[in-house]
């Protein structure tokens, strides 16, 4: 945007409020008998006459970014609507004139507008009165009952105009504005009203998908429900071709329904639906789901917003213990559960604007299909439950009731009943909410254990919270379980010292205690958060392993917080500055490049770390130089070059800079008190005294462990409190004449077990049940050097229902759903805290920020608790503008709304300038080389023949087998691309190197958002490479298999050189090479490296 004249404009839109006549909703389509190369039509399926039920005109409020249509009802002249169109969300706007010379808008939109309303006397359209009397709107769901009828089809808009001159001065004004609002001539677009979502219509598609097996039924609502296909085309051209295609395929039909939505969605102008499901068919002859790893499903997911509900999958999610209960009983019973998640139309987290309360809309909205459940695909689903992650993404599990084999009819109820005994949180509806949640946590099966092999044991005093024990026999099992499922010979793996586990109703960390011995474990009381009774044997499920220290990364609460404990500017911008060393010179040197994508974790699924140094040690680079040779690879290239971005991004607008020698690691007990309990001679033990800390960390099991000794300090996130970073002493390497629990225990920090308070309890209220702390070690500049007492919190309120209120209900849970959602403020007072620390002159020292950090205390327990913090009170900054750290990523941030702030924040933020990710780093030029020519094949190829013991020959351009797996793999590319879009339109998609590196670079004002939708892009994009890698070579041969391997892989990489016009050859062939240097490594000819298979 260009603000330069936005007074000026703003001023101008005044002038300028067109009348309307009619608001018209509905969906574009091909008319059958127009070619389909000469366009579209407009078919109108909802329309409100303005001029005869009242008054309406149109505003554009540049400040804000959107258009708005104001309308006041002639029923009643003290209400008011809105509709609110976000230039954001505009694709393309057309004005023109119809066939009778009527003026009109017309917009085609990646989402639907949002739709307020006025409130009357500061109440909301249920009666009851806003909390807020600032907040004069409330949002809707549609403008009346008709509309809602068609909403969830139908969001394009079009708008007639009363009066034919205030087109031309709307037009003039639009061009100004530029963007996507700049308007283009639409005087060709033709609008009938084709009744394509009537009542009629509608019925019958869902009568007709209920009479086929409810996965292919998904697939076909999913067409609706996100606007590729309307009724008429699937009742009058693609039934019989999908009936047929049903009774071909099988039980495999939904996977090609599934890649059917993308292909339409992706097909050229001129190509109809069934030509586009002929083509499909044509390209996948036959097709299997892929098979997702043990402890993993293939899960349907709703996204329901204001308007719509809209539907993806399946792809893969983590399981959990409920899901896996059922699947084991019958693998089909997976399609039973859905994930729902609640988001805007824009896909975001829900944001109200100033004006606006958003409480009656949700519970309304979201409250109200919490209660009711919905339909989809022809069965009921009802509310079920949501793990703690889960609730802070706005999302839960819904369940459809199915007959179990073995236990019966099975609903929610049955499900939450079945889990274990609750009668204690009877009054606590938050609690109990959280306590079923421990069930649905994704977590992996380990092993299973009988009754006489665990018990429970007292805790030591606080220092214990959330921590027990299992003995090193235990430890090999569940170790040697995982390295099972997972495929890896682990070889070169550090077993791990603990384990975040759920077991019944137990939740927490279990560490190896060397004195236990056979199969034992021991848990604590602190680790019951309810009983299960009458069990023999129960499996154990690992959260996470802790097999590797984890790096440690700066962030933007935490460098105000140390900042404000004495540590310089000097030392932030020293080691921000080594970062963007490391990234600039990554066209001379691609190693300092490849540990940066380690430690931001980028490009992890293609093994993108390892391709890179394996490149180096063979003398490649992204350039020529004087000991190095250009790799020719445009599209890697490019993939570096979004890397460095991504980095670069993190850097500037986070404050995210890695922290050398320093480790994120699990924290455990220090056990002797617990052996001297037992009667171990105290003179004998050597424990941990107050305020030292035990810590050896092993990256592979080819490196020496490394004992941190001497002082450090430890945090724990969100770092907000100054007391939440204390200095403490690691010990090094325990004595060997004495009896010492923590001995041989690598990866994890070990916290003294002695003194009032526990050292986790110190740290942003932290436990030993999972939590992660921050080591920095080997950088003194970093040590704080004003040391401040831990913060005193006040005692943890638990909210409880009223006196004849009853016990807890699944209603209760609903409303804290709801309330949370709209409620949750840890993001904003963190937020806050560090707003009013740059603007004051004590900074974290502020009475403001330390009653801001004494909230965020209770806002980190609100999902557990239910005690929300009220935002009413919250200090405010002391100023307007803003520091210019905080402006946000996204264009349209006006200059001057921004100061220069002198803290380090402001210093990182100027220091890092953002470029495009095409100006940064050199991509290799393409010049045209003939296949196997290029700079890669040649080095590498005489290292295939050293394997084999000779040369491979072709031919290279015909395999049957890597043509086949490219095929579906390029399928399943596109369904990711597509699917994992940041914005939820049909025409949006992800490019292929943003999947390798496992990001998305378009910006966002929701960064967290976009993170977690990569997360689940990344999860669904290692099913694929997993599977394909399985294909290609098979993982688990003995070493007198390897050359085999090899030879097919060396085979799929030389096809793929054949083939560089294909779609997504770039990366299939990138999964390629890296299969062939871990083959080649694992035969001895490429040695340094560490294997990935």
């Amino acid at each position: 945007m260009i603000y330069a004249d936005s007074e000026q404009i703003e001023e101008q839109a005044k002038q300028v409020r067109p009348k309307v006549a009619k608001v018209q909703f509905g969906v574009w389509y091909r008319r059958p008998d127009v070619l389909q190369s000469q366009g579209r039509t407009f078919s109108i399926e909802y329309e409100r006459d303005l001029l005869r039920d009242g008054v309406a005109s149109i505003d554009l409020i540049y400040k804000r970014s959107l258009i708005r249509i104001n309308i006041t009802w002639r029923t009643n002249e003290a209400m008011k609507n809105f509709i609110i169109v976000k230039f954001s969300s505009i694709r393309n706007l057309g004005v023109g004139y119809d066939r009778v010379g009527q003026p009109f808008i017309i917009f085609e939109l990646h989402t639907p507008p949002s739709f307020e309303r006025e409130s009357i006397d500061n109440r909301a359209p249920d009666g009851t009165e806003h909390k807020w009397g600032f907040k004069t709107n409330d949002r809707l769901s549609a403008l009346d009952d008709a509309h809602a009828r068609v909403a969830p089809y139908a969001h394009h808009l079009r708008v007639l105009l009363a009066d034919r001159d205030d087109l031309p001065k709307l037009e003039e004004l639009l061009r100004i504005v530029q963007g996507n609002c700049r308007p283009i001539c639409a005087s060709s677009v033709d609008a009938f009203a084709q009744g394509f979502f009537s009542n009629r219509y509608v019925h019958d598609v869902y009568c007709w998908i209920k009479t086929m097996d409810w996965k292919n039924a998904f697939q076909i609502e999913a067409y609706l429900r996100c606007g590729i296909l309307n009724t008429h085309e699937l009742l009058f051209t693609l039934q019989k071709p999908i009936e047929n295609l049903i009774r071909d395929y099988g039980d495999d039909a939904s996977e090609l329904l599934r890649l059917f939505s993308v292909a339409l969605r992706m097909r050229n102008m001129d190509e109809t639906p069934s030509a586009c499901l002929a083509r499909l068919r044509a390209e996948h002859p036959t097709i299997k789901p892929l098979r997702p790893a043990q402890g993993q499903f293939l899960c349907h997911h709703v996204v329901i917003t204001p308007t719509r509900v809209l539907l993806e999958g399946p792809y893969t999610l983590r399981s959990n213990r409920v899901i896996r209960h059922y699947q084991n009983h019958d693998p089909t019973l997976v399609e039973r559960f859905v994930r729902v998640e609640f988001r805007d139309e824009d896909n975001l987290a829900y944001r109200w604007d100033s004006d606006v309360d958003g409480t009656w809309f949700l519970r309304q909205r979201i409250g109200g299909i919490l209660r009711e459940g919905f339909d989809l695909g022809g069965r009921a689903f009802e509310f079920l439950a949501y793990s703690m992650s889960l609730l802070h993404e706005h999302a839960v599990w819904f369940v459809a009731p199915f007959r179990d084999p073995v236990e019966g009819y099975v609903n929610a109820d049955v499900i939450r009943a079945s889990l274990g005994d609750f009668s204690s949180l009877a009054r606590t509806p938050s609690k109990y909410a959280a306590r079923v949640a421990q069930a649905f946590t994704p977590a992996d099966p380990a092993v299973k254990i009988r009754r006489d092999q665990w018990e429970e044991q007292d805790d030591l005093g606080p220092h214990t919270d959330g921590v027990g024990t299992i003995s090193p026999e235990l430890a090999d099992m569940i170790w040697e379980e995982r390295s099972r499922t997972a495929g890896k010979p682990g070889k070169n793996c550090i077993k791990p010292s603990a384990y975040q586990v759920r077991f019944l109703g137990y939740k927490g960390v279990v560490v190896v205690d060397h004195r236990l011995e056979g199969v034992k474990m021991r848990l604590r009381a602190s680790q019951r958060k309810f009983p299960v009774h009458d069990v023999e044997v129960a499996e154990l499920e690992v959260v996470r392993s802790f097999d590797q220290p984890d790096p440690v990364h700066l962030n933007r609460p935490t460098v105000v917080t140390l900042e404000g404990l004495g540590v310089k500017k000097d030392t932030f911008m020293n080691l921000q500055g080594a970062v963007k060393a490391h990234v600039y010179s990554a066209g001379t040197s691609l190693e300092d490049l490849a540990g940066l994508l380690k430690t931001y974790d980028i490009g992890s699924a293609f093994h993108l770390a390892l391709i890179l140094e394996w490149l180096t040690k063979l003398g490649l680079g992204l350039k020529e130089t004087f000991n190095q040779r250009a790799f020719e690879n445009a599209f890697l290239g490019r993939v570096l070059r979004g890397s460095a971005y991504h980095i670069l991004r993190e850097l500037k607008y986070k404050a995210r800079i890695p922290v050398p020698g320093s480790y994120r690691l699990v924290g455990v007990a220090d056990e002797g008190r617990a052996y001297i309990n037992q009667g171990a001679d105290p003179s004998r033990v050597f424990t941990l005294k107050e305020g030292f800390i035990y810590v050896c960390v092993q990256e592979t099991a080819d490196k020496e462990p490394v004992y941190l000794k001497g002082p450090c300090s430890i945090s724990r996130g969100p770092v907000i409190h100054p007391g939440d970073i204390q200095r403490v002493y690691a010990v090094g390497k325990p004595p060997e004449d004495k009896i010492c629990f923590f001995r041989d225990l690598k990866n994890v920090v070990v916290l003294s077990a002695v003194g009032d308070r526990s050292l986790a309890s110190c740290l942003a209220r932290g436990d030993l049940d999972g939590d992660t702390y921050d080591i920095y070690f080997g950088n003194p500049e970093l040590l704080p050097t004003v040391r401040v007492a831990p913060a005193n919190y006040p005692p943890r309120e638990v909210w409880t229902l009223g006196e004849g209120s009853g016990d807890v209900t699944v209603e209760h849970i609903h409303d804290f759903i709801v309330e949370f959602m709209n409620s949750d403020t840890i993001g904003l007072l963190a937020d806050r805290h560090s707003l009013i620390a740059d603007q004051t002159k004590d900074g974290v020292f502020d009475r403001r920020c330390l009653q801001l950090a004494r909230l965020c205390g209770i806002a980190i327990d609100y999902a557990t608790n239910g005690i929300p913090v009220e935002i009413n009170d919250l200090p405010k900054p002391l100023v307007k503008s803003r520091p210019d750290w905080h402006c946000p990523e996204v264009t349209g941030a006006r200059q001057v709304d921004y100061y220069e702030s002198d803290r380090a924040l402001g210093y990182l933020y100027r220091n890092v300038d953002m470029h495009g990710p095409d100006e940064l780093l050199p991509v290799p030029s393409l010049r045209e080389v003939a296949p196997l020519d290029d700079a890669i094949s040649r080095t590498v190829a005489p290292l295939v023949h050293v394997a084999l013991n000779a040369t491979v020959e072709g031919p290279w351009a015909e395999n049957a087998l890597a043509e086949n797996l490219h095929t579906r793999y390029a399928s399943e590319m596109r369904y990711i691309c597509v699917t994992h879009s940041p914005v939820g339109s049909p025409d949006v998609r992800l490019t292929e190197e943003e999947v390798v590196l496992g990001t998305i670079l378009a910006k966002s004002t929701q960064p967290r958002w976009s993170a977690g939708r990569a997360y689940r892009m990344t999860m669904h994009t290692e099913t694929l490479l997993r599977d394909l890698r399985e294909q290609i070579v098979n993982a688990s041969l003995a070493d007198e298999g390897l050359g085999d391997c090899l030879r097919d892989a060396w085979a799929v990489w030389g096809w793929a050189q054949y083939h560089r016009e294909k779609p997504f050859i770039q990366s299939f062939s990138l999964v390629a090479l890296g299969l062939v240097f871990d083959l080649l490594q694992r035969l001895g000819v490429l040695p340094g490296a560490v294997s990935v298979l």
